[in-house]
Order: C-alpha cells, then sequence, then structure tokens
C-alpha cells in the first residue's frame, strides 16, 4: 500500500508540475450528481455525493447466501461461509473519503476490519476501488440518504479459490447504505 501510495503521489507531482506555466485558467466545478452515462474524466478532485459515512442495517449471513444465489453465484455459498465476515447480524460502516475503508461489526465485537486503505477513483456514476493486487468497478447510485452500489467488474484475484465478485457482491450488494455524515 505504501507503494501504492508513493506511486500516486509521484504522478500527481507529475501532473502538477506538467501543468506548470499554462496560460489558461483554473477550472473549478461543483460536485457533481450521479450520471446515468459513463464519464472518462474522474470526480476525485471535486466532492462527490459518493463521499462520507454510510452504514447498512443488520445483515445476517442467510441475506448474504441469498445475494450469492441472486447472481447466480451459489456454487461458492459453502466454500464462503467460513471466510464470511458477516456472523449473526453484520453492520457494516463504508468511510469514504482520503481512502475507502469498509468495517463490519457483528456479535457485540469491536468493528472488523474487511476492505480497507483503499484508493478510489471516481467517473460519473462508477467508481474503481483501487488496491495493490487489483481493483473492482461498481455503479453507485445516491437518492436522499441512500447508496447503492452494483459490482460491475473486478481484476483483484481469487481468494482461496472464491472470486472477488463473490465478496463485493456480498459486501456490497446485499444492503443499502444510509448516510451517517
Amino acid at each position: 500500500m505504501y507503494t501504492t501510495r508513493i506511486t500516486v503521489t509521484a504522478l500527481a507531482i507529475s501532473v502538477t508540475l506538467a501543468g506548470c506555466g499554462s496560460e489558461e485558467g483554473p477550472t473549478t466545478s461543483s460536485p457533481a450528481e450521479p450520471s446515468t452515462t459513463d464519464s472518462s474524466t474522474p470526480l476525485r478532485d471535486t466532492a462527490s455525493p459518493l463521499e462520507g459515512s454510510w452504514r447498512t442495517n443488520p445483515v445476517s449471513a442467510a441475506e448474504s447466501e441469498a445475494t450469492l444465489r441472486r447472481y447466480g453465484l451459489s456454487k461458492y455459498i459453502a466454500r464462503f461461509r467460513p471466510l464470511s465476515p458477516l456472523a449473526g447480524n453484520a453492520v457494516l460502516t463504508l468511510e469514504i473519503g482520503r481512502d475507502w475503508d469498509l468495517t463490519v461489526k457483528s456479535n457485540g465485537k469491536p468493528p472488523q476490519n474487511v476492505d480497507f486503505d483503499a484508493d478510489y477513483t471516481v467517473y460519473g456514476n462508477k467508481v474503481d476501488k483501487i488496491h495493490a493486487t487489483g481493483s473492482a468497478t461498481y455503479r453507485w447510485t445516491v437518492d436522499g440518504d441512500t447508496l447503492t452500489l452494483e459490482w460491475l467488474k473486478s481484476t483483484e484475484p481469487e481468494y482461496r479459490g472464491i472470486p472477488d465478485e463473490v465478496f463485493s457482491r456480498v459486501l456490497y450488494m446485499t444492503a443499502e447504505f444510509t448516510r451517517q455524515s
């Protein structure tokens, strides 16, 4: 992760230096609402409605398994059960700001980091969640105080023979997230 941040920082410095001496004035933009079309311009430099603190209602293992069945991934349920961070009724908290952090709190235990310290880039109504090992792309919508994520693709490697799609759909698509701040 440290190497990724150095690379991102070096890239940002390079882009900044390349723009020095430009005769064009600064451009400003206001926070963008998610669009229904794809945009090739990242929104990371401007505030996005995606940023903030989001939380689900309690999610059960049965609900997460129903999610896998709904998306044709039932063949992974038996292998996923012992690895699932959703023991009992779990509340997921997603913090999107400086980076992307997902924690899970279940059965009165302290919150557990599950998907954390990820970089992210917003493109219109899509977001890439980026780790050193790969990335996952989601379509997102914010309707009032409700965030909905839809898994689109991933370059993350399998974990113990289970594709990243399984983890992504369970963690981000079993329940909607409600804005906390």
